[in-house]
């Protein structure tokens, strides 16, 4: 599935996009469209921090967060996953949304 998303921040009007293909349901998953089995991806991460005898420490008996941004098959190059958000940390770009180079 694909979907658009329309931005309008007053200044300026686009278009994000986001894919989420049913037939492939994450890392563990090969490709469905090569059989491939290496991704790039990109995730955000979040949780609960908080500083012990004068160290930043990650509390992971807490609520955390990670989220997909974007995930590409490095066989065939295939977007298997991109959340809309990919759109505006990284630009689209002629490849539709390669956040990692090759």
């Amino acid at each position: 599935m694909e979907r658009a998303l329309r931005v309008d921040d007053g200044d300026r009007s686009f278009t994000i996009s986001g894919v989420d293909r049913d037939d492939w349901d994450g890392l563990a998953d090969p490709c469905p469209a090569c059989g491939g089995r290496e991704f790039d991806h990109v995730a955000t991460a979040g949780g609960r921090y908080g500083v012990r005898d004068g160290a930043v420490v990650s509390r992971s008996d807490f609520w955390d967060a990670e989220r997909a941004l974007w995930t590409r098959c490095r066989g065939c190059e295939r977007i298997l996953y991109k959340h809309p958000a990919a759109d505006l940390l990284f630009d689209p770009g002629e490849d539709g949304g390669a956040a990692i180079e090759r």
